[in-house]
């Protein structure tokens, strides 16, 4: 194997270009080269792109239905969570109403008005009997209650 040299700078003279060689393979009669347009050597090449180019189409076509589905369903549930937020939100102001209500109810003023209205009386002080000595005790026992 030799090894050339060749000199990177520029001179006034310019070497004339090398001769080609000739190719290695020897060339293929035009028939076989390209067959013409529009014949059945044609088409024989082309057919076995054709099952995976419709294949492709078909799952990205799948890809886009399924996509389009999907994008439906989440809008719909979407929806109903909103729906459901609403409601509870009017839920959440309703408890409160009635939880403001019953403690409005539960007040003692509330009952003792309610029952003066009904005709009942506030009774006197409560008087006790003490269970050992049998003596009824307390502000009316004293104020002429009799014990017995």
């Amino acid at each position: 194997m030799t090894t050339t040299r060749t000199d990177t700078r520029r001179s006034g003279k310019r070497k004339a270009p090398a001769p080609r060689r000739a190719a290695a393979r020897p060339a293929a009669p035009p028939a076989e080269r390209a067959p013409a347009r529009g014949s059945a050597a044609a088409a024989r090449a082309r057919a076995p792109r054709i099952p995976f180019v419709l294949l492709i189409l078909c799952l990205l076509g799948g890809a886009l239905v399924s996509l389009l589905l999907l994008r439906g369903v989440i809008a719909q549930e979407a929806f109903a969570i909103s729906s459901l937020q609403t409601q509870n939100r009017e839920l959440s102001y309703e408890e409160q109403s009635l939880r403001g209500t019953v403690a409005h109810l539960e007040t003692s003023e509330r009952i003792a008005e309610e029952a003066e209205g009904m005709g009942m009386e506030q009774g006197d002080a409560p008087r006790f009997l003490d269970p050992g000595s049998g003596e009824v005790t307390g502000d009316a026992a004293t104020d002429g209650g009799s014990t017995g």
